[in-house]
């Protein structure tokens, strides 16, 4: 007995050449229904929505030269760490996404730029549910907007704006309008923080003038005192420019120093990394006492040690941050100085020369409300020095801003949509307009329900057919 074959490719053969003889015999519907689908598709594609995708980016870098020149008093190391964080935060606000749409003009654009398939769908949607009142069309765009619109900041210290929009002119004017009003946000942000700390060193060292004030009232000449000048030192001028100046490279040769020092530790660190991993990674394929195993065992431990570069810059750095304290508390000591000669001459300007001698007793026990007079002096010298220095890093922040965040690439009009892939919709198109017109043409030989092949005649009787005849 014989087995059947597991495939019969002669009837696989049959029905194909019964696929292509079938198309042969309605070429003019299996035509008209590939042309018919493939003009359908180039409708779709001609009202299909575009969407553009817009990006830029945002460089943020220290500006810690144009502080250290503005304000040497000002300690190392204390720029702001985190200009970037919660950018994403800051830019999707609802107040900030509200401005923007206002500053775009975009309930107006969208508007104006809707595609008629979409104004058809509006339409539908405000027959079906009823026209949406204002605050709700302002309420979907922020929505829309909110959702469409990606804020991302990395460690490089970058921030990247990407916008997803039909509109590519609108796009590229609600990413440039997200950037610039993350930028005021962070310019005003700066600025106020500094400001308020200027208000309320401003509003102590009021505080401390009344005090003075009602102090020296306390203060009345002595009964027949004679009225004498008390010699004073000489009043200070503060800190010389040559000091100032010291002062400001010390501060840049100590974050250099510093700099190199973090970035010998790590280069270090990673080679340590790197021989850890090859032996872990020889350890699986040799044993203790291979030599490969012994050599990277010994570079292991050759690179444990700290190198002489790395040591050389902690020990220069470590020498420089002495030298900047010492001379930083110097400089605010003068200025400290400078201030409370200025207090003074003006007080004494104002005071009669017998109270100013309670105030510097020359010999026997100190004035007790001298002494009082004096301490509020220098409390109100320091408050004022405070408020000096505070004042000098805002103008330093202020000016310091443009170097410190810039536009590394502006958002720019895009070339061609994102979407729809039109390339692989009309190849899908097209597979699919031929496999319709086979599925036509197939079906218009079925349904005629007669046998049109002759190994369908040979099929049904189970016997060759003996004559065969092309045409009657």
């Amino acid at each position: 007995m014989i087995e059947a074959p597991l495939i019969d490719v002669t009837l696989l053969a049959d029905y194909g050449w019964f696929v292509a003889r079938a198309l042969r015999r309605h070429v003019r519907g299996a035509v008209a229904i590939f042309a018919l689908t493939m003009g359908m598709l180039a409708v779709a594609l001609s009202v299909w929505p575009r969407t553009y995708q817009i990006d830029g980016r945002l460089l943020v870098q220290s500006s810690s030269l144009v502080s250290s020149l503005v304000n040497p008093e000002r300690g190392a190391g204390r720029e702001n760490r985190g200009p970037t964080l919660a950018a994403q935060e800051i830019v999707k606000s609802r107040d900030n996404l509200l401005a923007i749409m206002k500053a775009t003009n975009l309930m107006e654009e969208w508007a104006r730029t809707r595609t008629p398939l979409f104004r058809l769908k509006d339409q539908v949607t405000a027959m079906l549910r009823g026209a949406p009142t204002d605050e709700e069309r302002l309420d979907a765009m922020a929505g829309l907007l909110e959702d469409r619109l990606q804020v991302g900041a990395n460690d490089e210290g970058t921030v990247g704006f990407v916008l997803k929009w039909p509109d590519p002119v609108m796009g590229r004017q609600l990413v440039d309008s997200a950037m610039q009003s993350f930028l005021e946000h962070r310019r005003v942000t700066e600025a106020a923080a500094i400001a308020d700390s200027i208000a309320i060193l401003d509003q102590s060292a009021d505080a401390i003038e009344s005090e003075i004030k009602a102090t020296l009232e306390q203060l009345p000449p002595p009964p027949g005192a004679p009225r004498r000048i008390v010699p004073r030192a000489p009043a200070s001028s503060g800190p010389s420019a040559e000091v100032t100046v010291r002062l400001a490279r010390l501060r840049s040769a100590l974050e250099e120093r510093q700099q190199e020092a973090a970035r010998l530790e790590g280069v270090h660190t990673q080679q340590v990394a790197e021989a850890q991993a090859r032996l872990s990674a020889a350890l699986t394929i040799y044993t203790e006492g291979h030599p490969t195993v012994q050599a990277l065992k010994q570079t292991v431990a050759r690179l444990s040690a700290e190198p002489a570069e790395l040591v050389a810059a902690r020990r220069e750095a470590s020498a420089l941050e002495t030298q900047y304290d010492e001379l930083s508390t110097r400089v605010g000591a003068l200025t400290a100085r400078a201030e409370q000669d200025r207090l003074m001459s003006q007080i004494e300007a104002a005071t009669p020369a017998a109270s100013m001698e309670l105030m510097r007793p020359s010999t026997g026990e100190a004035d007790p409300t001298g002494l009082r007079l004096k301490n509020q002096m220098a409390e109100l010298a320091m408050v004022q020095a405070r408020g000096s220095a505070a004042r000098a890093e805002l103008a330093s922040a202020q000016a310091g801003f443009k170097y410190q965040y810039s536009v590394v690439r502006p958002p720019q009009l895009p070339r061609a949509p994102i979407a729809p892939n039109v390339v692989a919709i009309a190849g899908a198109g097209t597979v699919a307009s031929l496999l319709l017109a086979l599925a036509f043409a197939i079906a218009a030989d079925l349904m005629t329900g007669r046998a049109l092949e002759a190994w369908q005649v040979e099929r049904q009787v189970r016997a060759p057919i003996a004559v065969r005849v092309s045409t009657l």
